[in-house]
């Protein structure tokens, strides 16, 4: 999935950023700036992308 898909998904199901967070394990600020546009939030820890995007991955299956 990549980064616009990914803000997209979290438009369009509403997920709670508190969900997202704890559910990928990524920080709360970096997941804002993420969110905002910001492709380098996660520059801190490279698999944070990975696990966010299996996260919603599963919102979406979840949501069908």
């Amino acid at each position: 999935m990549t980064n616009q898909e990914m803000r997209d998904v979290v438009k369009r199901l509403n997920v709670p950023l508190f969900k997202m967070n704890y559910k990928a394990g990524v920080r709360l600020p970096n997941l804002e700036a993420f969110l905002a546009g910001d492709d380098n939030a996660f520059a801190y820890d490279p698999k944070a992308t990975e696990r966010l995007s299996k996260m919603l991955e599963a919102e979406v299956k979840k949501s069908k």
